[in-house]
């Protein structure tokens, strides 16, 4: 009895061992952001291979590590609102695009979800996420989307009657409440487009916005990446370490943050 008894704990330790095992991920942000919880940002960038790839970083300051390791160019990540996934560009043919795949990358199991854009589809301009996270939006001269779901990834036109709610999720929507957007400056660089229709302009040379959480926007000059409260004052930079080289396309995502009722929840 006792024989048996030891048995059938060394399989019972045995089989927690291997649930352990299996539900254990390990990915290359393991243990260095907590994606869904800590405030991050992913961008692009060049490796020491010369690759065009994704890193990421903790947004408020530290070491970059690289995400992707794929031959293929990336471009254009967008981060999920529960900070869990990003979607991004792939070259579908070759080192370079077009064309192009639409790729959503699972950041708790490094698995991907990925399609081919269509044949007619432009040269592509911007990523969004449907408000309930179960679309990616993508505008490449039209509107088109893909179903975050298991099975065959199909990246379809947007529909007809809902184009402008295709352009907004593809836009960088500033403030919280939301009360303007980032749009190019008439005579260049970049702009902040009020809904009152008020225009501020961010810095000729500036490049590649991004929403801050609820009261900032980020942008690029001169190589460098600042982060400007949308109320005034002064700008500032983080503290990033171990940056690739010709980092660009950053997309923000802000954790989990309190609400003005004491509540954790995403923004």
């Amino acid at each position: 009895m006792r024989g048996d008894s030891g048995q059938r704990m060394r399989c019972l330790g045995l089989s927690v061992c291997f649930f352990l095992l299996a539900s254990c991920t390990v990915t290359p942000l393991t243990n260095r952001i907590q994606v869904g919880d800590e405030a991050f940002v992913i961008a692009v960038g060049e490796g020491p291979d010369g690759q065009t790839d994704l890193f990421a970083a903790p947004a408020g300051g530290g070491a970059f590590t690289r995400l992707t390791y794929s031959r293929p160019e990336e471009r254009l990540p967008r981060i999920s609102a529960d900070g869990k996934s990003v979607a991004f560009l792939r070259a579908a043919s070759g080192v370079s695009g077009p064309p192009w795949s639409l790729v959503v990358l699972d950041l708790t199991s490094n698995g991907e979800h990925a399609a081919p854009l269509p044949a007619d589809a432009g040269v592509p301009e911007r990523l969004g996420w449907s408000r309930d996270g179960s679309r990616v939006v993508i505008k490449a001269q039209g509107y088109y989307s893909m179903a975050v779901l298991p099975g065959a990834a199909v990246v379809a036109h947007f529909p007809a009657d809902s184009l402008a709610l295709a352009d907004s999720l593809t836009r960088e929507v500033l403030g919280e409440p939301p009360h303007g957007i980032v749009d190019r400056c008439a005579g260049g660089g970049l702009c902040i487009v009020a809904s009152t229709g008020e225009i501020t302009p961010l810095d000729r040379a500036a490049s590649d916005a991004v929403r801050w959480g609820a009261d900032s926007v980020g942008y690029f000059v001169s190589g460098k990446f600042e982060v400007r409260p949308l109320a005034g004052g002064h700008s500032r930079r983080p503290d990033w370490t171990q940056a690739p080289a010709g980092l660009r396309q950053l997309s923000y995502n802000p954790g989990q943050v309190t609400t003005s009722s004491g509540v954790s929840g995403i923004r």
